[in-house]
């Protein structure tokens, strides 16, 4: 949720247009940034109403590197970018040149989000149900392994139940 109300904001730009003071003094007037007034009248001025609520959008790479064109083109400041695109935060607009600058193209484009996906699982429980002399030596190789861990895993487990099984016996005297 915004920290301004759409309302607000809407106030603090028609007192603007009416032509009562600049930035500075309208924001002073009404205790906010005034760099917040001026993105917002900026805003207003090129999208209307629409610029005023926010909205989660994606922007493909395309329309990223649109955006840094048109920005060189017509010498455009990253404030007046954002707002002639309607994009809410003119720190994604550095964001994406710094991007551009070091990685070209590909570096707009959407990185995976979340954690990698798990990898799949083994094929060990086909591996330990065929039967020995089917199996290659490789295959051999990999069922030794998997039996070994598996065993000193158990081995590991048995100690640490004896363990606590004497630290509450001794607790208990």
């Amino acid at each position: 949720m915004s920290k301004y109300s759409k309302a607000f904001k809407l106030a603090v730009i028609k007192h603007y247009l009416a032509g009562n003071g600049g930035f500075k003094a309208v924001a002073d007037q009404y205790g906010v940034k005034y760099a917040y007034v001026r993105k917002w009248v900026h805003a207003y001025q090129v999208h209307g109403q629409n610029s005023l609520t926010k909205t989660y959008t994606y922007h493909p790479s395309a329309f990223k590197l649109s955006v840094l064109k048109a920005m060189e083109q017509d010498q455009l400041s990253i404030n007046q970018a954002s707002a002639r695109f309607n994009i809410p935060a003119p720190s994604s607009i550095s964001h994406w040149q710094r991007l551009y600058n070091e990685g070209g193209i590909t570096a707009l484009e959407p990185k995976p989000k979340g954690r990698p996906p798990m990898s799949k699982p083994s094929d060990i429980k086909a591996l330990l149900t065929k039967p020995l002399t089917s199996l290659t030596h490789e295959e051999l190789l990999r069922k030794a392994q998997y039996l070994e861990v598996e065993n000193a895993y158990l081995k590991k487990l048995e100690a640490l139940a004896q363990q606590k099984h004497l630290v509450s016996k001794n607790k208990s005297k």
